[in-house]
């Protein structure tokens, strides 16, 4: 009977150890969080204007190439099967 009580003693104080290294690393998670955010600026106005300007252009280029190639491709596809057959050797 002892050894059970024992081992209940035991398996208590390891939920108890288990809790106090939760919130100690909690605590260090919170410490660490507030550091890099003090460390981080947040970054200014400019950069994000032009980061969506950029974003724009890009966007713009894939579009474009995108319809280019779409127009290759039918006109390639009507150059072989079209009333007016080119000869493509």
């Amino acid at each position: 009977m002892t050894n059970i009580s024992s081992q209940l003693d035991a398996f208590k104080a390891l939920q108890e150890r288990k809790l106090q290294i939760k919130k100690e690393l909690d605590a260090s998670k919170f410490q660490l969080r507030s550091k890099v955010q003090n460390f981080i600026a947040p970054l200014p106005d400019t950069h994000k204007k032009t980061t969506r300007i950029t974003r724009l252009v890009s966007n713009g280029i894939a579009i474009y190439e995108g319809i280019r190639l779409g127009l290759s491709v039918i006109s390639a596809f009507q150059s072989l099967f079209g009333k007016k057959r080119r000869c493509r050797f």
